[in-house]
Order: structure tokens, then C-alpha cells, then sequence
């Protein structure tokens, strides 16, 4: 390598690492430093690896794959998932899953493509789930074949709106949004307005191994954006990264429930399944701490997440997600 290589590469380096400043949104993340939770947990043995690294709280080499939480996680919370629809029926959900809106005339209200009922399980599926007991409510957004429409995007998010103020709970519910498609203001700016009414929204970073602040809602700035890790605390190669994400969460071979015959378990994989994690996490917050709106949510999820234990976070923010129990 020549002179001039070396050089070339140095401010390739800088540049890159500027442009991770500009592009970095201006309203910085609020967060509050308060302490870890002991409470009374609850010890789910022989857990999934996923649901185990977000009770642990700090890297560590051996997987001990037990699943601590709060004992009083998710009754009265709320989680709207805009999806390809829930098998509300299934045994993993406990009749805690409602269907809310159909935004696809000629699609059934039941999730006939699986993603949807995947999410769920992570976000609130009593085996599964991180929020064993919250509210699931789905409205479809997606096709079996995963595709949508950014207008349909945006009239699920308006419908949530009204359906969580119609009954009463839009500072304890959440929106889960595990998908991902260029950027759309319209969309954004229907993220924005969800916020506005106290409502706490969630997204994927997207899958495309480019910067997130191109993808909506990802580049949603007052979402939490959320990508993908592996079991090795490595972001995944696919995931979207750069200053629009906010946090991390597992993201690889992640169990959940599935539309099969039987019910039986399938796996998940990509950013949907991490932002699946953090609504589970918006919702556990939510139920265990009280705590009511989304500034207080969201600022309660970054500050207990990991800080700086992320490899390979692209110019994103290294906050691994946490649920806040004890680190052992």
C-alpha cells in the first residue's frame, strides 16, 4: 500500500465518521439514570437464549438461559400490532389477543402469512413473550406475502390512535411496526402523531444492511428504532444501522409461535423480531413501573438497556435492550 493509499484511507475513515454526526437526528434521546429494579421476579428456567440475554443485562460468556422478569409484568397494557394479522386463538396467547382493523378488504382478518402471529408470541406470548400478560391488538397492514402499502401503513397507525384514546389506555399502549419500506413522511409523520397522544411506537430498523435513517418508520424521530444482534452481541449483517436506531435486541433463531397445524414453535429472524422485544419491554414498563406515556417509556427503556456491549454498531447507539431486573 502506497503513501497516498494510507491517506485515502484515513479520511475515508473520517468522513465516514462525520457523516455518522451529521446525520445523527437533533432531538437527542432523553434519559433518566434511574437505578435498577428490585422487585419480586419471577424465574423462567430453561428459557429461550433471546429472552435470556435481555434479563442479563451486561455481556457474559457463558448463556444461562433463564428469563428473569417482574412478576407483574404486562396487565394493563396495550400493544397494537400492525402487522399481517394475529392467530388471536392461539394457546400462547391466553385469549389476551383481539383483532382490531383490516386495512386489506379481499385479505381475512386472521393472519394467513405467520409474521404477525411470530411477532406476537415474542411481544406477549406466555412462553415466548416478554410481556407475558399485556393486551395484544392486530390490525392488518400486510398481505400473506408480507407486502403492504405505506397509505395502509399510515391508516393503521390513525386507527390505532383513535382505537387506544376510544378506550381510554393511549398512554399505556403500545405500536409495534416490524417492517420497514423507504422513507414516507406520511408515515412519519403518523409516528409523530402517535406520540403526541402518549402512545409508545416501535420499529425495525429494516433489513437491507443500509442506513435506517433512508427507511420509515425507522427514520421516525420520535420512534424507538430498534436492530437486530446475534447471539455473539454482533450486529447482524443484514441489519440496518446508523444514527436513527436507537437500541438493540436479539434478532437471530428467536422462537415464537407460529400459524401451523398444532400451533408449533417456528423461528424468527431480522429487525422484526428485535423491535418485537422492545414493544414486549415498552409493555413489561409499562405494567411493572407504571409508568404512563411515551417520553417515560421510552426514556425508561434506553436508560436501563446495556451501554457499550454491541460489536460492529455502525454509527449506532450502543444500548443493548434490558428489562431492568437485577443484573445478575
Amino acid at each position: 500500500m502506497t503513501a497516498k493509499d494510507v491517506i485515502r484511507a484515513r479520511c475515508l475513515r473520517a468522513s465516514r465518521k462525520l457523516l455518522c454526526l451529521i446525520q445523527r437526528p437533533v432531538i437527542s434521546d432523553t434519559v433518566d439514570h434511574r437505578p435498577e429494579v428490585h422487585r419480586k421476579t419471577k424465574l423462567q428456567r430453561y428459557a429461550p437464549w433471546n429472552l435470556a440475554r435481555i434479563s442479563q443485562g451486561h455481556a457474559r460468556e457463558d448463556d444461562v438461559l433463564q428469563y428473569r422478569y417482574n412478576v407483574a409484568t404486562g396487565p394493563g397494557a396495550y400493544v397494537y400490532v400492525l402487522d399481517s394479522g394475529t392467530d388471536i386463538s392461539h394457546a400462547e396467547f391466553s385469549g389476551r389477543a383481539l383483532y382490531g382493523e383490516n386495512f386489506l378488504p379481499r385479505s381475512p382478518d386472521c393472519d394467513d402469512d405467520g409474521h404477525g402471529t411470530h411477532m406476537a408470541g415474542i411481544i406477549g406470548g406466555k412462553t415466548y413473550g416478554v410481556a407475558k400478560n399485556c393486551t395484544m391488538v392486530s390490525v392488518k397492514v400486510q398481505t400473506k406475502d408480507g407486502k403492504g402499502t405505506m397509505s395502509d401503513l399510515a391508516n393503521g397507525i390513525h386507527w390505532a390512535i383513535q382505537d387506544a384514546v376510544r378506550r381510554g389506555v393511549s398512554d399505556r399502549s403500545v405500536i409495534n411496526m416490524s417492517l420497514s419500506g423507504r422513507y414516507n413522511l406520511s408515515v412519519n409523520n403518523a409516528v409523530k402523531k402517535a406520540t403526541d397522544a402518549g402512545i409508545t411506537v416501535v420499529v425495525s430498523a429494516g433489513n437491507s444492511a443500509k442506513f435506517a435513517c433512508d427507511f420509515s418508520p425507522a427514520s421516525a424521530i420520535t420512534a424507538i428504532t430498534v436492530a437486530a444482534i446475534g447471539h455473539d452481541y454482533c450486529r447482524r449483517p443484514f441489519s440496518n444501522y446508523g444514527p436513527c436506531v436507537n437500541l438493540f435486541a436479539p434478532g437471530s433463531s428467536i422462537p415464537t409461535a407460529s400459524i401451523s397445524v398444532g400451533g408449533e414453535q417456528e423461528y424468527s429472524f431480522g429487525t422484526s423480531a428485535a423491535a418485537a422485544h422492545v414493544s414486549g419491554l415498552a409493555a413489561y414498563f409499562i405494567s411493572s413501573e407504571n409508568l404512563r406515556g411515551f417520553k417515560a417509556v421510552k426514556s425508561r427503556i434506553l436508560s436501563a438497556a446495556s451501554k457499550g456491549v454491541v460489536k460492529d454498531t455502525r454509527c449506532s447507539s450502543n444500548r443493548l435492550a434490558f428489562n431492568g431486573v437485577s443484573r445478575n
